[in-house]
């Protein structure tokens, strides 16, 4: 392609199903954003008593998001809930108790858009409340980007760092 001419990128229509794949890739980036963003120590001089806590209970709220996120992409893809409890380590009937309301299958024909993604968009894990993105396939496009440079610059050759579309290629 010359020089002068730009790569437009469509964001792809997502069923149901993909867009719960995205949903969980979203929150796994919102993870890796926020736990890097504590690595520097340069603030370390000004944190009030109890900051190391608070971050640390904000990753796990947000890792708890996770797995519930992953919890609706299992159902998406037909799990049983008894295997479902079993990689839980937890009894069926507690698992059901916390998590049945993960299974968005019903919305799994929808479009993304204005199906599931509604439905995750409740639990969005974005620092900034309301910052999630309202097309699941515009924040697959973002993933890919977000993926590519994060795999840049990690050593030897991560999944997926070659493809060019690395999320998107594969829903």
């Amino acid at each position: 392609m010359p020089n002068d001419e730009v790569a437009i990128r469509v964001a792809p229509e997502l069923d149901g199903r993909q867009t719960a794949r995205v949903g969980y890739s979203n929150v796994a980036k919102e993870i890796a954003d926020h736990a890097a963003s504590k690595v520097t120590t340069r603030d370390d001089a000004n944190a009030a008593p109890g900051d190391f806590i608070e971050h640390a209970r904000q990753t796990q709220r947000m890792a708890i998001e996770m797995l519930h996120r992953a919890v609706t992409v299992e159902r998406m893809n037909g799990t049983d809930w008894e295997i479902i409890a079993q990689k839980l380590r937890l009894p069926l009937a507690q698992v059901l108790d916390q998590f049945e309301h993960c299974d968005l299958t019903h919305l799994a024909e929808q479009s993304g858009e204005t199906g599931v993604w509604r439905a995750l968009a409740e639990t969005c894990v974005s620092p900034v409340p309301g910052m999630c993105d309202p097309h699941p396939g515009k924040v697959a496009l973002e993933l890919d980007d977000w993926y590519k440079a994060y795999a840049a610059g990690q050593p030897g050759d991560p999944a997926g760092a070659a493809t060019p579309n690395p999320v998107s290629a594969h829903l």
